[in-house]
Order: structure tokens, then sequence, then C-alpha cells
């Protein structure tokens, strides 16, 4: 059997390619309770669900039993496999690629593994080219770059914020700054150098604003290059490489992923600038394809964070065309978009937010139309004072898109509004329906559809009516990791162990600007912690700031106050034990003293 080693990078990969409410629901029946999925436990018996799964963050806990963790602990320990057998198993479901680590073996004596990919080298020289792009751009804002900024509105903390760069005038800037052979080979894979077939050599971008573009880890990946002199294309991204997939990629997902899940609702823009523009304004839980079109990829990770998806389209003839063609994606994964109204004269999301006062704006963000039923308003316009065949030909159009979806319970009001829109009985709405199921595998029961049913919910509730000081002190730090900063607390005050050891990795993540959750998934070591860590991202903790911070300092002082009383039963214990009338004065004196402290 051959055996693989998988580095670090293949295993952050792999968390974000997972969807995790379709992992666990091939073994688990769930169902939607708030922002998470609930369902029975399938490692103790229980009648009352609690179960709870969060697409967001990739976890899943049971506050019945305790258990919990990430996609990767959840296979591993319902198949009973080892580590590397559930990332076999789990990549094979992602569809990614694992034989170029096959019979990759850590190096003898103890030393680093070797990973057997070129990642690693695509993602350093990646970096070393953000790294010259960002100087570049500080020693070039006093010129063309400049005024462009300013023209665009972007201050200098926005650039700052979103890590801009450029890329100079002139064919070998980064050419030169590359050290070696080896750098320059793996620049050509990466697409930052072009090199021809005779074997010239030159930059790829020049004179253009860059984009960084980041992976769900926060790890840039490529550019997308705005041209600032006129030169064609417009915009300009880095090439498909093995570090860098356009059709799994969000621009400014990794920074918006946090409002999106706040919020339930993303915003999907179409380019860079239109992202920039709205989080310059205040509208933070936005994200843009990169100059491509919408795949299934791109709504698997907007899923993860999001139950209401946004979409802006120009607002012109051809955009109103690019919306419907997104429709039949759209419902493909599971999603019913909705679409802002754009007010006339207003072509795009950046010219909106440039052009418009904040209420305004505001007014327009809130003025969303369900696209499906936009779109069912214009073949209704489009079949009125037609036969019967123009109706059945658009309904052939409209039933193939039902056909796909993947949740039988999402249907049954749509092919009502198709019946209704295209003035057809439901029973030909049903008939034509039942035959595209069946040409789509025959994944909705249509039975179920025609009735419209849901299936029944769990009544949700909090897992336990009182929650432990500790914990809640530690789910306010993984909430709102930010308090770490000035929070002062005696790690002593732990009554346990694993707690400390949570509050210890919190500190070293904070202090590092690491993610916690990225450094404990798919770490075979630490799926203890991960369990602990997902507990407390699902605790039922205040969602406001300010009361949170309130929380965090009562929960302090109830540790102190039990941290006190566990010293005082300790000293209780030698004193009835004490024969030593001068050790017992002792004994009594320090006891004073410890009640004085909680008292």
């Amino acid at each position: 059997m051959s055996r693989y080693y998988f580095p670090p990078e293949f295993v952050a990969e792999l968390r974000e390619r997972l969807d995790i409410v379709e992992v666990v629901g091939d073994y688990v029946s769930l169902v939607k309770s708030g922002a998470n999925y609930k369902g029975l436990c399938p490692f103790h018996g229980e009648k009352t669900p609690s179960f709870m799964v969060h697409r967001g963050k990739g976890i899943y806990h049971c506050f019945g039993c305790g258990v919990g963790g990430d996609a990767i602990s959840f296979i591993r320990r319902i198949e009973n496999l080892t580590y590397p057998e559930a990332l076999q198993r789990l990549a094979l479901r992602a569809g990614m690629d694992i034989t170029p680590y096959e019979q990759a073996r850590p190096a003898a004596g103890g030393g680093e593994a070797v990973p057997g990919t070129e990642k690693k080298q695509l993602a350093a020289v990646v970096n070393r080219a953000h790294e010259f792009y960002r100087q570049q751009f500080k020693r070039a804002l006093g010129g063309r770059l400049g005024g462009y900024l300013k023209q665009r509105g972007i201050s200098p903390s926005a650039a700052e914020r979103f890590q801009l760069g450029y890329a100079p005038e002139g064919w070998d800037n980064l050419l030169r700054a590359l050290k070696n052979r080896a750098d320059l080979d793996t620049a050509v894979k990466a697409g930052l150098i072009v090199r021809k077939e005779n074997g010239k050599t030159f930059d790829r971008f020049r004179d253009r604003l860059l984009f960084p573009i980041r992976d769900g880890a926060g790890n840039v990946v490529g550019f997308g290059g705005r041209t600032l002199s006129g030169a064609e294309p417009k915009y300009l991204n880095s090439p498909e490489s093995a570090l860098f997939a356009k059709r799994r990629l969000l621009y400014d997902l990794y920074h918006a992923k946090r409002a999106i899940g706040e919020q339930r609702q993303v915003f999907l823009v179409e380019g860079y600038m239109d992202a920039l523009s709205l989080y310059l304004h205040g509208i933070d839980n936005v994200v843009a394809t990169l100059g491509t079109a919408l795949s299934r990829e791109h709504l698997a990770l907007v899923k993860r964070y999001a139950e209401r998806v946004v979409v802006f389209f120009d607002n012109d003839a051809a955009g109103v065309q690019a919306a419907f063609r997104s429709l039949a994606i759209f419902l493909s994964a599971g999603i019913f978009p909705a679409m802002v109204v754009m007010p006339a004269g207003i072509k795009d999301p950046d010219q909106l937010v440039r052009e418009l006062p904040p209420e305004k704006v505001r007014e327009v963000l809130h003025d969303q139309v369900d696209l499906f039923d936009f779109y069912l308003g214009e073949q209704e316009k489009k079949t009125r004072g037609q036969g019967y065949a123009a109706r059945l030909q658009v309904l052939q159009e409209v039933v193939a898109m039902l056909a796909v979806l993947p949740e039988r319970s999402m249907a049954g009001l749509a092919l009502r509004s198709v019946a209704e829109r295209l003035y057809l009985a439901e029973e030909v709405v049903l008939e034509v329906f039942r035959r595209e199921s069946r040409k789509a595998g025959g994944r909705l029961a249509t039975r179920e559809v025609a009735a419209g049913g849901e299936p029944a919910a769990v009544p949700a509730g909090p897992p336990s009516a009182v929650v432990d000081p500790e914990e809640m002190l530690l789910g306010i730090l993984v909430r709102f990791p930010a308090f770490l900063d000035d929070f002062e607390l005696d790690e002593e005050l732990f009554s346990r162990e694993e707690n400390r050891s949570l509050w210890r990795f919190l500190l070293v993540c904070r202090r590092q600007g690491l993610d916690p959750l990225a450094g404990l998934a798919g770490d075979e070591s630490r799926e203890e912690l991960l369990a602990r860590y997902a507990q407390l991202e699902m605790m039922a903790l205040p969602e406001e700031e300010s009361i949170a911070a309130q929380a965090l300092g009562d929960c302090r002082r109830q540790m102190k106050r039990r941290y006190w009383r566990r010293r005082e039963e300790d000293l209780d214990r030698e004193i009835t034990a004490c024969t030593d009338e001068r050790l017992l004065t002792e004994l009594l004196r320090r006891k004073m003293a410890i009640k004085s402290e909680y008292c």
C-alpha cells in the first residue's frame, strides 16, 4: 500500500475546499438551527439533538458527549481511520490530486519533512514578490500612482489594510530583484515572470497597481494588476498555477469572512476596485470574483460563512444577461441569490458609493430583489401574448435549473411561482419537473417537493443553563481575540490544565498574528485542543463587544473567588491534620488573609 506525506499547506487547502455540513451530512441528518446545523450525535445515543455543526468555521461539537473538531477529525472518528487515511479519503472527495505526495517521507534523523510539492517554493517566491511590490508602492506614492489613488479615494491607511503593491515601469524590475536561477524558474511557474520560446524573460506586471490575492488562510498566492498607463488589458491576473486557481479564490475573503459570518450576508461583486470601494464606505462583508466566471467552488466558499448572497451586476442589458447566466450556477449550489437594484445612471458599486450620499447608498443596498423572481418576471414579459408552445419552451429552461437543486425542500414554492408567472397548470409544471429531475439523476423526490414540505425543525435551545466562568472567558476570547491585547490574567486561576493550555495557545497566536483554528485544524497532535476550541466557538455568548467585555471582567472575578476558595479548602485540610501549635497559628493567619481576598 502506498504511503503519503501531506504537508501543512496541503491540509490547509483541503480544509478550505471541504464543506463540513456536507461531510457530516453523509452520516448525520442535519437541520438548520440559527447559524448552525443540528442533529443527533453519531458518537453516543441521545434522543434530544445536541450535535452542532458550523459551516463557516468548519467545525462540529456535541454538547452531550463533548467530542468536537473539524471535518478531518470527524471522518477519522466515525470511520476509525488513521490520520493519513482520513486525509486521503477527504482529498478524493474534494477532487485534490494526492499523487505528488506519494512515498515522500520525513527526513532521516528527525529533520524536517520533505513535502514532495512545488507549492512551498511557489509560495516563497510569491511572498518575495509581494515584499518587492510593497516597497515599490511606497516609493511611487509621490507620482502618478499617488494621483490615481487620490482620485479613487484610497487613503494610505486603506492601502496598508489591503497591502496594495505597485509593479514599476520597465521590463525587468522583479527579474533583477530575484537572486538566483532557482527563484527565476519558480517565478516563471508562478506566472510572475514570462519566458518566451526564444528564452527571453520579462516581468508580467509592469506599471500596474497590484491587489494581492490571498487564500482562505491569508497567504498571498497571486496578484491582480490594474493598469495605470492605459495598457490593455485593463486588469491582468496571475495565471493559473499549482498555487493560484481563480475558480477557488475570492478577493478579500480572508479579511471579510468574519463580517460575513456576523451579518450572515455577503455582497458578491465583479472587481477588486468595487470590493475596495465598498469597504472604504463601511461595507466590509464583500468579496469579488477574480475577473472570471462564477464557479461552484466560489459559492461553496461563501456558503460556509453566509446565509444570504447578494450580487451586483452592471446596470445595463449585458449586466442583466450576466445575472441570468449566473442563476443556474447559484441554484446548483442550493442558493437563491438576491440582487441589488442599481439607480439609473449608476453602473457599478464603485460609482455607487463615490457619487451618492451614504444614506442613499444604504437605501440602494437595502433595495434587493430575489434574482429568481426577477428572472421569472422577465420571462413572463417575454412570453406575454404568445402561445402555449412558447411558454412551454421557457418552462423547460426554468425547470432544468430547478431540477439540480441539492435540497428537495427548496423547489416547492419556486415551482408554484413558475406556474403562476407562466400561466400554466401546476400539474404540467410538476410533470416537466419530474422528467428533468430524472435526467439530473433523480436527486429530488418530486412527491415531497409538490407538497412543499420542510423537514421537521429541531427545537433550538442553550446546551446548558449554567456556563462555567472559565469556559465563558475562553469562549469570549475566542470570539473577540483583540481582548487578548491588554487582558491580564494569572493562569493559576484556571482550575483545569486543558483550559490553561488553551489560554497559552490563544496568547501565542495573538502575539504572532496567527489564526488559532488554522493552527489547530489538521494537526493530529492537537485534536483534543481542537475539540475544546470547537466547543467554545459553538457557545451561546454575547454578540455585542461592550457586553462581552463586561462579561469577561465578571468571569475573571468569579475565577479569582473560586481560586481563593480552593486555596482555603486546601488550608482547612492542613489545619485539620496539624498538631503543631505554632504552625497551626500560621495556617490560621493564612486562612484569614485568603478570606479577605474574596469576601
